[in-house]
Parts: C-alpha cells; structure tokens; sequence
C-alpha cells in the first residue's frame, strides 16, 4: 500500500485524490439531503402532496392558505439513489429507493484525517479510478 505523507501525518492517498473525494463528498451529502426530502414526500397521501400560498388580510395577518397544485416529485440522484420495484403477488406493485455509496462520507473522513505513523494508515475503501469515474458521473448528471 502506498502511503503519502504530509506535513501534519501520514494519508491513505494522494492530494487528487482526496480532491476527488471531497467532491464525490458534497456531491453525496446533496443526494443525501434530496433522499430525505424524497421519503417525506412519499410518506404522504396524494391529496396532501401540495403547494400552498398563505392568504392575508387587509392588517397583514393570515387568514387561510390557498392551494397553487401539486408538489413535484423530488428529483434523485441519478449516481447516488437506485429505484427497485417491488412486485407482490395478490398486492399492488410499490417501489424501493436506497441510497448507494452510504460509506462515502466515513472514506472521506478517514482520508481527511492525519495519522501519526505509517502502520495507522488503513488503506482506502474506493481506488483512484472508482472514484474518478464516479465524478464523471456526478458530472454529466449534473447538466
């Protein structure tokens, strides 16, 4: 295993590298935030999966909500977020989605933090390459 070594300690990888990770990092935590909103919107009924503006008085004060239409469907992370469909017999057919690359954050940290000695150093979970492409990825779906 390779170890590069930096003024504070020693590191699993290479400063492109990490590079690499910080932004697959901030790309995942995203994804992560959009999972979350996605889930409470599925979590409630269609009639409740609205828009709504807030009416108020002549003095400023609410006085009721108005209805502008539905909410959209929150838009997952193509990298990041895998939709499975689930067929049952005798029940309707529903749909799974899980958040992929779960770990990404713990490979980031551990890259991120110095260790005194070369032997501490645990190497990384994700080679350079994994990682390059999946910034591509993030990339192009990005546009």
């Amino acid at each position: 295993m390779t170890v590069f070594q930096s003024r504070w300690g020693f590191h699993p990888c290479d400063y492109e590298t990490f590079q690499l990770l910080k932004k697959l990092n901030f790309h995942f935590e995203r994804a992560r935030r959009r999972f979350a909103e996605w889930k409470r919107w599925k979590r409630k009924l269609p009639h409740n999966r609205v828009l709504r503006s807030t009416i108020r008085d002549a003095a400023g004060r609410k006085v009721g909500t108005e209805i502008l239409g539905p909410r959209p469907e929150p838009v997952l992370s193509p990298v990041f977020c895998e939709r499975v469909m689930i067929v049952r017999v005798g029940a309707p057919a529903g749909e799974r989605v899980r958040l992929l690359y779960e770990d990404l954050p713990e490979v980031y940290r551990e890259a991120r933090r110095p260790k005194a000695s070369r032997e501490e150093v645990r190497p990384l979970r994700y080679s350079a390459e994994t990682l390059r492409q999946l910034v591509r990825l993030v990339e192009a779906g990005e546009r």
